[in-house]
């Protein structure tokens, strides 16, 4: 989920945008988000601390600037 819809805060299409980055990152590295972390970590990492996904560095360029692009704010 994107870190405004985990903060409580209204959302709109760029909370899509962030979404569809992280299923850029989940069919690049075939692994699940923020494994090893609980639910409550994942919303202290995303919503709070502004952590994003580790993109591999064996991803495609295109796709790594697009996951980029998708988590800027």
């Amino acid at each position: 989920m994107a870190p405004e819809f985990l903060r409580g805060e209204p959302s709109n299409e760029k909370s899509d945008v962030y979404s569809f980055g992280v299923i850029l990152w989940e069919l690049v590295t075939m692994q699940q988000p923020w494994s090893g972390l609980g639910p409550a970590q994942v919303v202290g990492a995303v919503a709070f601390q502004n952590r994003r996904l580790s993109i591999p560095q064996e991803a495609p360029p295109a796709l790594a600037s697009l996951m980029e692009s998708c988590w800027a704010e």
